[in-house]
């Protein structure tokens, strides 16, 4: 009898140690990249069919496409190509795959994603005909063609100026990065600049500056904890 309680906890012991292992293992992800980019993808990102969901936060996911670009889907706009993606200040800039990516800010919409956007400024946008810009207005190039022109203007004072006294209509209004230049009737050209996005949860930032990187710290994915190579930190992160 005494033989078979041994037995039986050795089969016990051998189990937990047997599940400790796998938890293990399972929050041990390896950095990911997408095709011959240089840019590595870590946690608080993952690449669906490559990593498994453990091994990123939700509303990060990121697919790799045909071209080997990384892609960021936001629930409310669409898919963004990723430019460059910034652990240390919490900042992913992103782009329209198409080449304008003035023409998507018009519908960006950022609820149902983790993400805010950075400092900017709010833009008037107005359609004007080509022979009543000419020349003599800056035109946001993608969003402009052989009818009309679009201006873009920081002045709301113009913007309804130029709607009341010419043919130009106001079609809507942008929230860009601030332009690093304008003219006199605030307007700009550099609205097709990349779209900068930033998060706030999950906080890694600390642990990222101490060298460490963030991860689960198992598969039950409730607790954020920041690790040094392959052993856990003190700290824990989770809110």
């Amino acid at each position: 009898m005494e033989d078979l309680n041994i037995f039986l906890h050795l089969i016990i012991l051998t189990l937990i140690l047997h599940l400790h292992t796998s938890l293990a293992s399972s929050y041990d992800c390896p950095i990911s990249y997408c095709g011959s980019s240089a840019y590595s993808i870590r946690f608080p990102f993952r690449v669906v069919g490559q990593q498994p969901d453990v091994c990123g936060y939700p509303g990060f996911d990121l697919w790799c496409n045909k071209q080997g670009n990384m892609v960021l889907n936001l629930p409310n706009s669409g898919n963004f190509s990723v430019r460059t993606i910034d652990y240390r200040s919490q900042v992913i800039q992103i782009y329209d795959p198409s080449g304008c990516s003035a023409a998507r800010r018009l519908t960006l919409d950022l609820s149902g994603s983790p993400f805010s956007g950075s400092p900017s400024r709010n833009y008037t946008l107005l359609r004007c005909p080509v022979e009543a810009t000419m020349s003599r207005y800056i035109t946001v190039g993608c969003l402009t063609n052989s009818t009309y022109s679009t201006l873009a203007t920081s002045s709301v004072s113009f913007g309804s100026a130029m709607a009341k006294r010419t043919d130009c209509e106001i079609i809507g209004s942008i929230r860009s990065p601030i332009s690093w230049y304008q003219d006199q009737e605030g307007l700009t050209s550099d609205l097709n600049m990349d779209i900068s996005l930033t998060w706030d949860n999950p906080n890694c930032q600390e642990c990222i500056e101490e060298g460490g990187t963030c991860g689960y710290t198992n598969t039950t994915m409730q607790e954020i904890a920041c690790f040094e190579n392959t052993e856990k930190s003190k700290t824990n992160l989770s809110q």
